[in-house]
């Protein structure tokens, strides 16, 4: 049974293993989803309860796990989540959960076995970007992680209430890596909740850039094909958390 990775053991060749043991992947997923919470935190994002962090289950792989709500995401914990099964139900932990995050999730995770973690949140940039109801244009190296990998979900419905909604969104998502909700902001999956969380600031920055250079040259197809080599791979994600980790967030290790 493999422990967890130490928060000190990262290097260039770092990487993220699955464990076989249930229990220690679930502690995994649970962990980075406080950790991204508190990340958030350190922004001031979702400081008004915007914004939503879900872990797929490793056993119950129908389940996801989120905070509850009225949590301060900066105090979030392991112990502060709960889990959620297709119908919206908490069957385990204690407290309510964010509708808008159930209806927004729930078919995206129904729809992609490999997505394990998925963010939203509104943030500085990824709003207003969103507002022009359009894909990053390749005006930076962080828009490059979603060359081919980004949707646009058009419709109108800012305040997500119903299933039906999140399913269009998952089909505006279909394969990728970023779904562009129109005048709502940005979500980001992930093969790993760390993964999902680090692309997510990747989508932050090349939402600041289209804000700032909204004429700003754009990189040629094959240049942004180039540069997804090497800044668009599950790891790239994986390695931005762990630095958002270490340069945000003071006492990793108070999450549990």
């Amino acid at each position: 049974m493999r422990k967890p990775r130490a928060l000190d053991e990262f290097s260039l060749t770092s990487e993220p293993t699955s464990a076989e043991d249930f229990d220690v992947e679930r502690l995994i997923r649970k962990r980075e989803t406080a950790l991204g919470y508190r990340i958030m935190a350190s922004w001031g994002w979702g400081a008004d309860g915007s914004g939503h962090i879900t872990a797929r289950d490793p056993e119950h792989t129908d389940c996801f796990w989120l905070l509850a709500y009225g949590v301060p995401f900066g105090q979030a914990t392991v112990e502060d989540l709960v889990l959620v099964n297709e119908l919206g139900d908490v069957i385990q932990g204690q407290g309510d959960i964010n509708p808008a995050a159930f209806c927004i999730h729930a078919p995206i995770h129904a729809n992609r076995p490999d997505v394990i973690g998925a963010i939203h949140a509104h943030t500085p940039y990824g709003t207003p970007f969103s507002a022009l109801a359009e894909p990053l244009t390749m005006t930076s190296q962080e828009a490059a992680a979603f060359h081919q990998l980004q949707g646009v979900f058009h419709g109108e419905e800012v305040n997500v209430t119903d299933i039906a909604t999140g399913q269009r969104i998952a089909e505006a998502l279909g394969p990728g890596r970023l779904v562009v909700l129109a005048n709502h902001g940005l979500l980001t999956v992930g093969t790993s909740v760390a993964s999902a969380v680090g692309f997510y600031l990747n989508a932050e920055h090349a939402a600041e850039v289209c804000i700032k250079a909204p004429n700003g040259r754009k990189i040629s197809d094959e240049a942004a094909a180039e540069a997804h080599k090497s800044v668009g791979q599950e790891l790239n994600g994986w390695h931005v958390f762990q630095w958002l980790v270490r340069s945000r967030l003071n006492d990793p290790c108070a999450v549990g």
